[in-house]
């Protein structure tokens, strides 16, 4: 399994290690909401089954075996970045953006950021109010 990285998203994890003191990881695959995500997290511990599969601007990807398995040999994912916020752990969040997962050679750029759900209309995927005062520093390791 290969990963790869879009220069913006290479960009936002250079910036996140600027601000952070911890050891910086990227998981995919390891979500419990949102599957295949990919988070990246301070001073985590990747679990038994998950093996390195990159780097993105010097920080290491991991993903499990069930994951790693979809994807054999140079086959793989992009890692790139959305302005479309979602509740997250991820601390690339502080920066008001999102990392993602394409397959190679596909740009969505041009889709809308809303979902359409059968006999239900539009779902908007705007955040909506701010965090309380006392969330907005809250560093999560």
């Amino acid at each position: 399994m290969q990963v790869r990285a879009t220069p913006k998203a290479e960009a936002v994890v250079e910036a996140m290690r600027t601000k952070r003191s911890g050891t910086l990881t990227i998981t995919i695959g390891t979500g419990c909401c949102e599957s295949t995500a990919p988070f990246l997290y301070e001073d985590f511990w990747p679990g038994a089954d998950q093996a390195e599969v990159g780097q993105v601007a010097g920080v290491a990807v991991y993903a499990p075996e069930y994951l790693r398995s979809q994807y054999p040999g140079t086959d793989g994912v992009v890692l790139d970045v959305t302005d479309e916020l979602a509740e997250s752990l991820s601390v690339e969040t502080e920066l008001g953006c999102r990392l993602i997962l394409r397959g190679p050679d596909f740009d969505s750029s041009s889709e809308p950021q809303a979902c359409e759900i059968p006999g239900e209309g539009t779902l908007s995927r705007d955040v909506k109010g701010e965090l309380p005062e006392g969330l907005r520093k809250l560093r999560i390791r």
